[in-house]
């Protein structure tokens, strides 16, 4: 899932310079005594006009020069703390993944991914909030890795509440933001998997430091989600034995008519689709650094973990895979299982003026570490270079606007 660039806008500045040449006029010449004698008076009021018109012009020149700092988008929880009212961001990635670059004929990913979210910010007593919804979807322009060549991919949709900079640490200068997420179920996989909604909390730990013309945007974060979905239980592929077989398809369609799963024909059993989460925790941090004017640049990893249950609880199932992977263990698992994710990100963001940026970066999205011989190891956290034919990471120009 990566993105790529669509438009720059140029935008021109009028000079601090022209500001200043504006304010002062020459005066006419001067044809009679009455006006010659004027003359030092207004010249001593020009003096004092181009004098206030370069101090309107030194007062102007950071704003417009620095537009990171005048930004629609906060940046930081306290920047969002001294917002108020409806905000509106519009973002279009482009994601390409490294195994493009492995072999395009079999492993190109090119995949854009729209975003619109919505923001109110309002106070309740004195403290800030931030109530916001946010819509995401995935489009593969590449060859799609989909059994049935779907390109468009909704995501899960999400509604959070944000305090932000709820409480700041004098000593320190540590502020403290707590979070809350519902995560609706509007995309097919959550659908497939029978999932109702998610909840999460959170919060976050950030502290700013001026450097200079710049500075930086230090953040700790930790957060936990918990899922409410249906059983899912494992069931007979419908294309089995279609020849007289014993397993119609009529018991494995949803009211619509719709399958809902789908195998190779020469599979009697089709598993249920991977395991439903049921618990999550992450924790994760990153930091901004301010050059000084309208570029930042980022870095940050996070670390994923979550438990969920299997298809089935019975680990004689017959719909389980039954094959066994290098160390003999049966693929197929039962019960309760496990699993850990990372993200790594780093790179470059350009603040173009108030409403728009454009970024450029490198995603990872992997688990932290791979079988290598007999023994498991570490992988790096950014940049999947062992395994780039895996997609794992992406190159990822982002265009926003906000409003």
């Amino acid at each position: 899932m990566k993105h790529l660039v669509l438009t720059l806008c140029a935008v021109s500045l009028l000079p601090s310079a022209a500001l200043g040449d504006t304010a002062s006029t020459e005066a006419p010449a001067a044809n009679s005594g009455t006006v010659a004698q004027a003359a030092p008076a207004a010249s001593a009021e020009k003096k004092d006009e181009k004098k206030d018109g370069k101090a309107v012009a030194a007062t102007a020149q950071p704003q417009q020069q620095n537009a990171l700092a005048n930004a629609v988008q906060a940046r930081t929880p306290e920047e969002q703390a001294n917002q108020s009212g409806f905000q509106f961001a519009f973002g279009l990635d482009h994601y390409l993944g490294t195994g493009t670059f492995v072999n395009p004929q079999q492993y190109a990913s090119l995949i854009g991914a729209p975003s619109l979210s919505a923001t109110y910010l309002f106070a309740i007593k004195g403290v800030k909030f931030a109530a916001s919804a946010r819509l995401f979807a995935f489009y593969e322009y590449s060859l799609p890795d989909t059994p049935n060549g779907r390109r468009f991919f909704m995501q899960d949709s999400r509604v959070s509440l944000v305090a932000p900079g709820l409480v700041k640490e004098k000593l320190t200068g540590v502020a403290f933001t707590p979070s809350a997420v519902l995560v609706l179920p509007t995309s097919v996989e959550s659908f497939t998997g029978g999932t109702y909604f998610t909840v999460g909390l959170g919060g976050a730990l950030t502290r700013s430091v001026k450097v200079g013309k710049g500075g930086f945007d230090f953040r700790l974060n930790l957060s936990g989600g918990a899922t409410a979905a249906r059983p899912v239980v494992g069931v007979l592929n419908p294309y089995c034995m279609q020849q007289g077989g014993t397993c119609g398809p009529a018991q494995n369609r949803d009211p619509f008519g719709n399958l809902l799963v789908v195998g190779r024909p020469d599979e009697q059993f089709a598993a249920g689709a991977g395991m439903n989460q049921l618990f999550s925790g992450t924790v994760g941090g990153s930091v901004n650094w301010r050059t000084g004017g309208n570029l930042l640049l980022f870095a940050g990893y996070s670390y994923t973990r979550s438990w969920g249950y299997a298809a089935t609880l019975n680990p004689n199932d017959q719909t389980l895979p039954q094959g066994n992977d290098d160390q003999g263990v049966q693929l197929g698992r039962a019960g309760m299982g496990a699993g850990d994710l990372t993200r790594a990100f780093i790179g470059a963001s350009y603040q173009l003026n108030e409403h728009y940026n454009i970024d450029l970066y490198a995603f990872t999205l992997q688990s932290p570490l791979v079988r290598r011989g007999d023994a498991w190891v570490p992988r790096f956290p950014i940049g999947s270079i062992i395994d780039a034919a895996s997609n794992n990471t992406s190159i990822i120009v982002s265009l926003g606007a906000a409003y």
